[in-house]
């Protein structure tokens, strides 16, 4: 998808991403620092950093910034690098957008992942300070979220594909989870192998824009020592069978985070 396309995806579309001003900083060399910080305090000094750099060298920049930042160091991640490294292959653009939904409005920042021959695009937020990460352990009290989970959201707090709801904001994970928990409240779920499941043991972490749709951290599936997740269809009340390791992929059900992150990442997700 071409710059002109996203800008005017931004500012043309339906009225719930209408933008009043729509600023493309990675178009914009003349915008400094010193204005832009007060301008618009949540964008993170290395966007700005970032957004000045060309083209090809925003692509490599943030590719190697992922790889450093995500937990990929051990042979049983190599076909995970090499989906990640397949996903920035496949862009022709990272661009640096500042979004303001009404005049006088404050910014939102979105780091806009443009993928070649205007198949679409990826959108991420700005990153989640570590107050945000140690608040969102405080509010799920004795669960350990998944390392990779958390060295995502210090990439990016929010990311989603063209028009999904897409990965959760740390900061509503628990308003998410508490509507699912009231949703389910008594409701009895059943695992792929006929056991009962706890709905609490359910911890939404995406959801699929307009299906009510969630792929859930699983407090009870522990494959490779990591909090497994899983597929829950509000429609059809169920999780996804996660006992058939030769089909994990196929059920959506994903041993690691960073599993689920690259099929995400892939075309064959289907919106």
């Amino acid at each position: 998808m071409s710059e002109g396309h996203i800008h005017k995806f931004f500012s043309e579309g339906d009225s719930q991403k209408h933008f009043h001003q729509v600023i493309a900083l990675h178009e914009s060399p003349e915008l400094e620092w010193s204005a832009l910080s007060r301008q618009m305090p949540l964008l993170p000094r290395g966007w700005f950093e970032l957004s000045r750099l060309g083209m090809e060298d925003r692509i490599e920049f943030t590719q190697e910034y992922w790889l450093s930042q995500l937990p990929l160091a051990t042979s049983e991640n190599v076909h995970l690098e090499k989906g990640l490294r397949e996903f920035f292959e496949n862009l022709d653009e990272i661009g640096i957008y500042a979004l303001q939904s009404k005049k006088d409005g404050s910014f939102e920042m979105h780091m806009v992942y443009s993928q070649k021959d205007a198949t679409g695009f990826f959108q991420g937020s700005p990153p989640a300070t570590e107050e945000a990460i140690v608040s969102l352990a405080k509010r799920f009290g004795q669960i350990s979220f998944p390392p990779d989970y958390l060295a995502f959201l210090r990439i990016h707090d929010g990311f989603s594909k063209y028009t999904d709801t897409g990965l959760i904001k740390s900061r509503d994970m628990a308003q998410v989870y508490q509507k699912l928990q009231h949703l389910l409240v008594e409701e009895v779920l059943v695992k792929p192998d006929g056991q009962l499941i706890d709905p609490e043991n359910l911890i939404p972490f995406y959801e699929s824009f307009g299906l009510h749709c969630y792929q859930c951290f699983y407090t009870d599936w522990y494959p490779n020592d990591e909090m497994g997740n899983v597929y829950f269809s509000e429609q059809d009340r169920s999780v996804s069978n996660y006992h058939d390791n030769q089909m994990l992929e196929e059920n959506l059900a994903f041993s690691s985070f960073l599993e689920w992150l690259v099929f995400y990442l892939e075309d064959i997700w289907q919106l």
